[in-house]
């Protein structure tokens, strides 16, 4: 038996954080059920590399996020849509939301979703949080990087201010909101009462830069950008080998006398006791300019190959596919990766295993309004009263 096998979500969200929040929940058995607009669909079904997708309202972008989950449409700014989420609700056990402040407007805020369901988990996202100034803005994860600070951290001085690649803070904010009710499921399970849980981004964004947070309030200052080169780690850093990068992680005293010696730059240092942080600040120099003539007589996979069998940590700098086809027949299974519908691709299901009744699924990514009229002749619709809905632009 899956986790959540059991478990209703109701998933009022769109974009990445939100669908990334109830797609874990999927991925361990519960039965989520994803509300759309019906002339409003999730933008990210039209998103993605593939056009043919795009247009079939099933793009890349979404599909990562929303498989495994019903699809249904409903118009809740309608009276008959609202009236139709609240007897969801009823049925619910968690009720995930994204659009900030539609819910409440509607008359399906945590307060009247509480009083159909006690037990209710309400878990409602949103960038700024409700207890600020900011409350209520609008957000995507480039704009709360700036905000956040994270931009002032990530490159080097020289550059500009850098956004990190991938939507970094979405999927941070959607895997705390996960956890966050997984926790108030565990909760329940002993008070046998509901949760109104509040996350929002900047306070993700946040939590990814705990260190960095810590040493700006007690500096009262931001530390400077180190980019890839900190001036006082040489053996954690870029090099440049006989023809790519290399990414060394040696960190500690250990770690750098196993990195010389691999080097053959053994006359560095004679012991892990010589290898202090004053020592590393003050001969960072002369260390980082041996090694840069070092690395340069090498491949850097030969590199990477020959300093892991000395325990360094250390990886040739890849690039995003080349990492992908590698081994692709072995990283298929201990990355759990499973094919698209309709498609050779495959995609990360989740980020760790299970002995038994682990992350999968049977089904694929559902299309805009697919499981609309089976989920509510469960709910006790009749077909007349779809009919009804379809013709007033409710379902």
């Amino acid at each position: 038996m899956k986790a959540f096998e059991g478990i209703r979500v109701l998933d009022f969200t769109h974009v990445y954080a939100g669908p990334f929040a109830s797609y874990q929940l999927a991925v361990m058995g519960a039965e989520v059920i994803k509300i759309e607009a019906p002339y409003l669909p999730d933008m990210m079904r039209a998103e993605g590399s593939d056009p043919k997708r795009n247009a079939e309202g099933l793009g890349l972008s979404y599909c990562v996020n929303n498989q495994g989950k019903k699809a249904i449409t409903l118009d809740i700014s309608k009276p008959e849509g609202a009236d139709i989420a609240r007897q969801l609700i009823a049925t619910a056990d968690v009720l995930i939301e994204n659009y900030v402040g539609a819910m409440q407007r509607f008359g399906l805020g945590p307060k009247e979703a509480h009083d159909i369901n006690p037990q209710l988990i309400y878990c409602s996202m949103s960038g700024f949080g409700s207890d600020n100034p900011k409350q209520g803005c609008p957000a995507f994860d480039n704009v709360i990087q700036a905000f956040s600070g994270m931009m002032s951290v990530n490159g080097s001085p020289s550059q500009e201010r850098l956004r990190v690649g991938p939507p970094l803070i979405d999927y941070g904010t959607g895997a705390q909101s996960a956890f966050s009710i997984a926790s108030a499921l565990f909760q329940r399970s002993r008070t046998g009462k509901g949760q109104f849980i509040e996350v929002n981004m900047v306070d993700a964004a946040l939590m990814m830069m705990s260190p960095l947070v810590a040493n700006a309030m007690f500096l009262e200052s931001t530390e400077e950008r180190v980019g890839n080169q900190p001036g006082n780690r040489p053996g954690y850093c870029v090099y440049r080998c006989e023809d790519d990068d290399i990414m060394l992680g040696a960190f500690t005293a250990k770690q750098h006398l196993a990195l010389f010696t691999a080097l053959g730059l053994g006359d560095l240092a004679g012991s892990v006791d010589e290898i202090t942080p004053n020592w590393l600040t003050q001969n960072s120099k002369d260390i980082g300019q041996r090694m840069t003539k070092c690395f340069k007589s090498r491949t850097a996979n030969d590199w990477e190959v020959h300093l892991n069998q000395f325990d360094v940590p250390a990886a040739r700098v890849r690039d995003l596919y080349q990492m992908l086809i590698s081994d692709q027949q072995q990283r298929a299974s201990s990355s759990q990766h499973q094919r698209l519908c309709d498609s050779d691709l495959t995609a990360p299901i989740a980020a760790f295993k299970y002995k038994t009744d682990g992350p999968e699924f049977d089904s694929y990514c559902a299309r805009h309004g697919e499981d609309t009229d089976s989920v509510l002749i469960e709910l006790g619709l009749s077909q007349e009263a779809l009919t009804y809905l379809k013709k007033m632009s409710v379902i």
